[in-house]
This record gives C-alpha cells, sequence and structure tokens, in this order.
C-alpha cells in the first residue's frame, strides 16, 4: 500500500475525504479488529458531528476499493480491518476474541481448497471459524 493514503484513494477511484482519511488511519494504527461503532467513538474525537452513518458508508466504499476487510462473524456486530494479508479468523464464541491462525495453516488450507475444487484457482479465503479459544477452555498453554 502506497505510504500516502490519499494518493492510494485517488488510485482506487475513491474521492479523498477527511472520514475516510482519519477511518483508515484508525484501522491501520488499531492492528486489530473493530467494530463500525469503536471506528466511530475513535474517529468522532478529531471529526466533532461525525454520524455513525458516514462511517458505515465510509467502511463500505473502502472495502469496496480493497483497503478494508470485513468480517461477519455469526453472531455479533460486522467486524473491520485494514487490508493486510488475507488470513482466516477464528472467533471465540465464549469471550468474542478474534484470532489468526498460524500463516502454515492458511497456506495448507488454501491448498486444501484448490486440490478438491476441480481445477479452481483459489486467490482469497474468507473464512470464519467458531469455537472456543484455549484460555476460555482452560487448556493455555504456559
Amino acid at each position: 500500500m502506497a505510504g500516502n493514503i490519499d494518493e492510494t484513494l485517488r488510485e482506487r477511484g475513491l474521492r479523498v475525504t477527511p472520514q475516510r482519511v482519519r477511518i483508515w488511519e484508525v484501522l491501520a494504527g488499531s492492528g486489530r479488529h473493530l467494530t463500525a461503532e469503536e471506528v466511530w467513538r475513535e474517529v468522532s474525537g478529531t471529526l466533532p458531528g461525525l454520524e455513525l452513518s458516514t462511517v458505515y458508508r465510509s467502511l463500505d466504499a473502502l472495502c469496496d476499493a480493497g483497503l478494508v476487510v470485513e468480517s461477519r462473524p455469526p453472531e455479533g456486530p460486522r467486524l473491520f480491518e485494514a487490508r493486510g494479508e488475507r488470513h482466516p479468523h477464528l472467533v471465540c464464541r465464549e469471550c468474542r476474541g478474534v484470532f489468526h491462525p498460524e500463516r502454515e495453516a492458511e497456506r495448507r488450507l488454501v491448498e486444501v481448497l484448490g486440490g478438491v475444487s476441480g481445477g479452481f484457482e483459489v486467490e482469497e479465503v474468507h473464512l470464519v471459524a467458531v469455537g472456543v479459544c484455549s484460555r476460555c477452555s482452560g487448556e493455555e498453554a504456559g
């Protein structure tokens, strides 16, 4: 991704607005998954009067442009993160934590899907697996 978000937005065909820039900065700087409401709380401190509906529209536009990835766990709100490399999400049904498996696990998943799909070339996987994390199950490594 280009170092200048304004330039990147223009390259992706988006109008540069203070809302889009700040929303992307919040997501990119967080290093985690955020709900639209969490993004709104963070951004509204620097952009007073910002409506939650504007945050949702901006997130949708950033997703369409490939700058933000949306995850939809089976329960709970939509989650957003700055786009990095593709990766599956493991969602704990107890604490609602979102975790990422090791890169090797994802590589093997893509390989398996490609091998059983009759020649279909897998380019991207959006996977949400629901279960119980080691902390909640009491089986934390330690």
